[in-house]
């Protein structure tokens, strides 16, 4: 019953982007977290839209919180394990970079990631790759059987033992879009530019210029980006580049609509933060939230639209809200 619940809640998920146009309103604001000394960001749905994941301000540690806000647990300790963590695609993983320095004064410091996949359930962290120096992206990829295996540009792609880590269903596949599920992001902050990542670990130039925050559309066929702090949106294939609106950090909502955040600074700190929704053909911007005791940032969209999670910088707390 467990594996039909998980399977169901999936297909609804990710025929999202069939669902109707969302009209602009946020409702049901409720909190995630209640914790006065630590802060809170970078919130991400698991695929199945059952739970949650966030880290500490800075990306330090995991936790995972269930949708309605039960059963929150820590699932890793380490330093900085919170920046391009991914969800698997069963929901029953998130693979993580864990960043080492290695060496002295005298051989070199090196600036090292290794790539770990960590049980939910257990928070148990196996190692999957090896060192690499960037290791950008390390994501996960699916076979036609299910068989899950790491990429990177810079660390071989491996495979994963079945005995340690069971393959994801070829039901659960079918009910994925592959395309999605097997490309990544990599970006080159030294040359300024964006590459797709292929299932291999090959890149391909997709944007020149520096751009940030690179997310695929649910069905694979379009990437929304940050660039020169506007949010712009383009075809896998690099054309018909548009770009949205000012904003930062955009989340899809199905294959029509984004989510992404306005913020102002005086250049020490947040002084006010909003989220905003529009669709990729550049029409119906609207302002989600509006409100004087939050500064509203990382917004992250379920997978079936429902629902938003977001950060407030005010109080470090991650809420959800339903979306319409």
């Amino acid at each position: 019953m467990k594996k039909i619940t998980l399977l169901a809640a999936l297909i609804v998920a990710l025929t999202a982007s069939g669902q109707s146009l969302k009209q602009g309103t946020l409702s049901n604001v409720k909190k995630l977290t209640n914790d006065v000394a630590v802060k809170y960001e970078n919130p991400q749905w698991s695929p199945d839209g059952m739970k949650v994941a966030y880290t500490e301000f800075g990306f330090e540690k995991l936790y995972v919180v269930n949708a309605d806000g039960t059963a929150k647990r820590r699932v890793s300790n380490s330093s900085g394990v919170g920046h391009m963590y991914q969800w698997s695609a069963d929901s029953r993983e998130i693979l993580v970079r864990d960043t080492r320095w290695t060496g002295d004064e005298t051989t070199g410091v090196k600036h090292l990631h290794a790539g770990f996949l960590i049980d939910i359930e257990s928070a148990q962290a196996t190692r999957v790759t090896d060192d690499a120096e960037y290791m950008q992206p390390a994501a996960m990829r699916y076979s036609p059987a299910g068989a899950k295996s790491v990429a990177s540009i810079d660390a071989k792609a491996r495979s994963l033992s079945p005995a340690k880590f069971k393959p994801v269903s070829k039901a659960l596949l079918a009910a994925a879009n592959r395309n999605a599920l097997n490309l990544s992001f990599y970006i080159d902050a030294v040359n300024d530019k964006l590459y797709l990542v292929d299932e291999s670990g090959s890149k391909r130039l997709l944007v020149n210029g520096l751009c940030h925050c690179p997310v695929l559309s649910p069905d694979g066929t379009k990437a929304a980006f940050v660039k020169d702090d506007q949010v712009c949106v383009i075809n896998v294939d690099g054309s018909g580049m548009r770009v949205l609106s000012q904003g930062f950090h955009p989340a899809w909502v199905g294959n029509s609509q984004l989510v992404f955040e306005k913020t102002t600074d005086d250049g020490h700190t947040y002084t006010s933060g909003d989220l905003f929704i529009i669709n990729v053909n550049g029409s119906s911007l609207k302002q989600l939230t509006k409100t004087s005791g939050r500064i509203e940032m990382n917004a992250a969209v379920s997978p079936d639209g429902s629902k938003v999670a977001f950060t407030s910088f005010t109080d470090g707390q991650v809420y959800v809200a339903d979306l319409k």
